[in-house]
Parts: C-alpha cells; sequence; structure tokens
C-alpha cells in the first residue's frame, strides 16, 4: 500500500496529535450515515480548511466522533489526522457520539438567507450551492437558485410532549387537536 504524506493542513495545536488513522477502531454501530454527496463535500472542505476539530475516541482508539471524516480520508489515501483520545466508559462514548450527532440546533430561514447572500457576495457560490445540494437544499431563488417553491424550511416554533405511552400519546394529541392546535404525533 503506497501511503501519500499529509496533505491536509493541521494546525500546530494538533501536530502532537497526530496518529495513523488506519489503526482507530469502530464499533459498526454508528448511526450517523453520510450520502456520496456528503462525503465529497466533506472531503472538498477537508482539502480547503484542514483538520478544524480532531477525530475523538476513547483511549483505545474507538471512535465517538469523526468516523465518517477518517473513512472519507481513508478512501482519498490520506492516513494521518489529528486523534483526541478521551478516558470514557463504552456508555460516555456512545452518549458523547449521540451528542455530538444530535445538537445542531435548528437554523433561522431569514438569517441563513443573509448569510448565503454574504457567502455568494465573498465568491463562493458553486461551493454554497454543493453544501446544499449534498444536503438536499437549493439556493433560494432570490439569490440565484432554482424557480421552485418551498425550497427552504419556513421558520417554525415547535413543541415536544412526551407521554408516558401509545394511549398517553393518543390522548394528548386529540386534546391538543380538539383545541385548535396543528399537532403532529413523533415517535422517538
Amino acid at each position: 500500500m503506497s501511503e501519500k504524506k499529509i496533505t491536509l493542513k493541521i494546525p500546530e495545536a494538533y501536530e502532537p496529535l497526530l496518529e495513523d488513522i488506519r489503526l482507530l477502531k469502530s464499533d459498526d454501530q454508528n448511526p450517523n450515515k453520510m450520502t456520496n454527496k456528503q462525503k465529497e463535500e466533506t472531503w472538498k472542505s477537508l482539502q480547503k480548511h484542514g483538520w478544524i476539530y480532531p477525530i475523538v475516541t476513547d483511549v483505545n482508539g474507538v471512535f465517538s466522533d469523526g468516523e465518517q471524516r477518517v473513512q472519507v480520508c481513508k478512501d482519498h489515501d490520506e492516513f494521518f489526522a489529528p486523534v483526541l483520545r478521551l478516558k470514557l466508559t463504552d456508555g460516555q462514548r456512545r452518549m458523547l457520539r449521540q451528542t455530538l450527532n444530535k445538537l445542531r440546533g435548528k437554523h433561522n430561514r431569514r438569517l441563513d438567507e443573509e448569510d448565503y447572500a454574504r457567502i455568494i457576495e465573498a465568491g463562493e457560490k458553486d461551493d454554497l450551492q454543493a453544501l446544499l445540494s449534498a444536503i438536499g437544499e437549493k439556493l433560494p431563488e432570490e439569490l440565484g437558485g432554482p424557480r421552485e417553491a418551498g425550497l427552504m424550511i419556513p421558520e417554525a416554533y415547535q413543541l415536544i410532549v412526551d407521554a408516558k405511552d401509545e394511549a398517553d400519546q393518543k390522548a394528548k394529541f386529540e386534546e391538543l387537536q380538539a383545541k385548535g392546535w396543528k399537532v403532529k404525533v413523533l415517535n422517538i
């Protein structure tokens, strides 16, 4: 197997964390999967910006965060990356993976569009379009996107109500619906 030298930018502070990522391990249970388009965009971002944050594993090298980035790098013969090894129990490692995968916030449509406009003004329209395409979105028409309606998710405020079982869920659903609320059932 031929090895390429490191081609991605690595911040000086991360240099002591450099490891051969081929030695890291997966538990083969990561619920986070990326499409091929998303993998391509991840690779482009790594090439452009380098390692903004390290791969996170437990002390044994089992992934907590960054498994997809590692696979993308291995697919491109990039075998060294900064790895932060933390002393974690298996439960803590899994919880950290869930936390990093799920806590992302909700985007405000107007602020997103303003940011898109600034990105376009800065000459990054093609990269922005590629990113949005990778996640199934398109630029709004007024920013040079296609002439289609309903491409952006409108700003919404939501409330999640926990139910103790299916019967309780149904009762709460019917109660809120009877009060005129727009209600959806969501099973997590």
